[in-house]
């Protein structure tokens, strides 16, 4: 029986084939929802603290929800992470698609540089460039 070893949860590989936009969606969604579900936690320790439990309990209940603020926090911040790389990316493509025509070369230029090429070569100044390698069988 062979163990397999590096083997993904099939949750990790479902996440790598998302798209970013809905990696964006969802982050941002499950974040504010754990944000403020959090922040109603820290309320009903506040309460319990004004209501005299004790300490404890309500102590731990603070703790616990200040915990699950700061993790919504933190994955909100990489779902702001996750849509800078999206428009990004975005107006690059808009700016290499704009200026394409300043980045590729004119073809009248390339065209100039075939036929003087072939000039030289007619008038011997130029060797060919298969007359340039060598014969591998020498």
């Amino acid at each position: 029986m062979k163990i397999v070893e590096n083997k993904k949860a099939p949750g990790r590989q479902l996440v790598k084939h998302m798209s970013l936009r809905t990696k964006w969606i969802l982050l941002s969604v499950f974040s504010m929802m754990l944000s403020s579900y959090g922040i109603m936690v820290l309320v009903r320790a506040a309460w319990l603290q004004a209501a005299g439990e004790i300490f404890t309990r309500w102590f731990l209940l603070g703790i616990y929800a200040l915990v699950l603020m700061i993790t919504g926090f933190i994955m909100y911040g990489n779902a702001l992470r996750i849509r800078t790389r999206m428009d990004t990316r975005r107006e690059m493509r808009r700016f290499i698609r704009k200026n394409r025509r300043l980045f590729a070369k004119p073809k009248a230029l390339i065209q100039k540089k075939k036929t003087h090429r072939a000039k030289q070569t007619a008038e011997g100044k130029e060797k060919p460039r298969e007359a340039l390698k060598e014969n591998p069988a020498k």
